[in-house]
């Protein structure tokens, strides 16, 4: 059996310590899920995530505005593509 633990130095217990906001998070979340599927919609991850579709919106258009994700193809048959 291996045991994993992480370093004292390393570990965070608050997410006030990272100056990470609920935006970021979702951010993240956000793109998890294009990672795991580039032709995902915004109501299932809406979904998926427990959070109103327009907060999926918000969050996709700050990640455009970023430059981490690109929209290619319509909204039918498109996909995203993730460059982190």
């Amino acid at each position: 059996m291996v045991k994993f633990s992480a370093l004292q130095s390393v570990k965070v217990t608050d997410a006030k310590a990272l100056n990470v906001t609920k935006d970021d998070v979702i951010e993240m979340k956000i793109l998890v899920l294009l990672k795991e599927n580039a032709s995902i919609t915004t109501t299932e991850m809406s979904k998926q995530l427990s959070v109103n579709r327009r907060t999926i919106q918000r969050g996709l258009e700050v990640l455009k505005n970023k430059g981490v994700i690109e929209r290619k193809g319509g909204k039918r048959y498109g996909y995203w593509e993730v460059y982190e």
